[in-house]
């Protein structure tokens, strides 16, 4: 009795054995396509704007769509509109086209993008930030949304705006001398992020910035700061001693210049 009751536990743990081998075991497959594995991220740059007499602030909305591993979802219609603060439709600017929602599919890498146009100033009587939503649909009545938010400044008087240069006076050697441009923007005495500063070169005056433009443009970061660098003329550019003027920008009223001094090594 005991040698039969061996056996069968033997044969037993072999067949056990053969039914559990790693190879014949998969992780279990993801659900189907649901809103709970897709992820949409929404992002506004730059995410504050100015309100002015003649110009409306413009800001690009970019959507990204994913699946919960990172593979974009193209040719997804994507609904974008305009909120106020207590998240209710507003009518106050307007995306491309003077509308005020609008759908946009998404390409090959997910991606969908539209521009909004802020008021004038007339059309505001204070700061404000408004809400811009993306909306997708999904399976049956399920929807997958998200919003980002944009800061509208109409009242220049809580601004602080400086432009400063570090160094301001440049030796022109063999090597091209380079200062670091530095803009900084407050709104009621914190830093405001996000909002778009224009760094111009006057037109004659040597050099480029970093980029090799003598015009462009950088986002303010969490400390209200935006930064480029200039770089200068090496001592053959130039036939003496110059000066160069520096303009950073925030709307056509706005702007602050800086006159660098380029001294050439004799």
């Amino acid at each position: 009795m005991k040698k039969i009751t061996l056996c069968l536990l033997a044969i037993l743990a072999l067949m056990l054995s053969s039914a559990c081998k790693r190879s014949d075991i998969s992780p279990p497959e993801p659900f189907a396509p649901s809103s709970l594995t897709t992820l949409l991220k929404l992002t506004a740059s730059p995410n504050a704007i100015f309100a002015t007499k003649n110009t409306r602030g413009m800001t690009t909305i970019t959507a990204r769509l994913t699946k919960y591993n990172g593979e974009p979802l193209p040719n997804r219609i994507i609904y974008f509109e305009i909120l106020d603060s207590s998240f209710q439709k507003i009518s106050l600017g307007f995306f491309e086209g003077n509308q005020s929602v609008v759908a946009k599919a998404t390409d090959s890498n997910g991606l969908a993008r539209v521009n909004y146009y802020g008021p004038l100033n007339l059309e505001l009587s204070e700061n404000a930030t408004i809400y811009i939503k993306a909306t997708v649909a999904w399976e049956g009545a399920e929807t997958i949304f998200e919003v980002a938010p944009v800061v509208i400044i109409t009242e220049p008087s809580e601004l602080y705006f400086v432009v400063k240069a570090e160094p301001d006076v440049l030796m022109a050697t063999n090597e091209k001398p380079q200062s670091l441009i530095t803009a900084t923007v407050k709104l009621g005495g914190k830093p405001l992020a996000g909002a778009r500063v224009y760094f111009l070169i006057q037109s004659g005056s040597p050099g480029t910035f970093e980029d090799g433009y003598k015009s462009t443009f950088r986002d303010t970061d969490e400390t209200g700061t935006a930064s480029i660098t200039y770089i200068g003329p090496n001592r053959d550019e130039i036939a003496g001693d110059t000066s160069v003027v520096i303009r950073g920008q925030l709307t056509e009223s706005i702007y602050q210049e800086l006159y660098l001094r380029i001294i050439r090594q004799r």
